[in-house]
């Protein structure tokens, strides 16, 4: 009898702490409702002063999500939304030369082997900008990777064929 009655303590306890962890997730929601309202408000403001509809530009960009009660989506749809993301370059690719012609033009000028650093710092004296962190890396992926356009004299040294 004494096992009964220390689980049904157990299961009432249980219970109330259910029902005090609804409870605050109830006032959570109601939170997120009135700051949704907010910034509603806030938004229809801005577009009055800006002049556009800024509620609109939003929506286009993200999903809506009409109140935080509907907001119980589960992390699997989260990560489809996020893979579907249309992802822009922030680094266009050069419209001219690419950057073998442009080490190919710049070696057959120098008209002698060189280092592969010897070429960065050559290059980045003529005044090209790379847009790698690691242009050293770079410059040594495009020299082995392309042997009919560099010909490698010595390990690390390579002229233009």
């Amino acid at each position: 009898m004494q096992k009964m009655g220390d689980l049904r303590n157990r299961q009432l306890a249980i219970t109330e702490d259910f029902k005090s962890r609804a409870q605050k997730a109830e006032k959570i929601l109601d939170e997120i409702d009135v700051c949704e309202k907010k910034l509603s408000a806030l938004n229809e403001s801005l577009s009055a002063v800006l002049g556009i509809d800024v509620a609109q530009a939003a929506a286009s960009k993200f999903p809506k999500v009409k109140s935080a009660k509907a907001a119980k989506v589960k992390a699997a749809k989260l990560i489809k939304v996020a893979k579907t993301a249309k992802v822009v370059p922030t680094v266009k690719p050069p419209a001219g030369q690419s950057l073998k012609d442009i080490v190919r033009d710049f070696l057959a000028r120098e008209g002698k082997p060189m280092r592969i650093a010897e070429i960065v710092q050559g290059m980045q004296k003529a005044g090209h900008v790379f847009q790698s962190k690691k242009p050293g890396t770079t410059m040594g992926q495009l020299m082995y990777n392309h042997a009919k356009v560099f010909k490698r004299v010595k390990p690390g040294t390579f002229k233009a064929v």
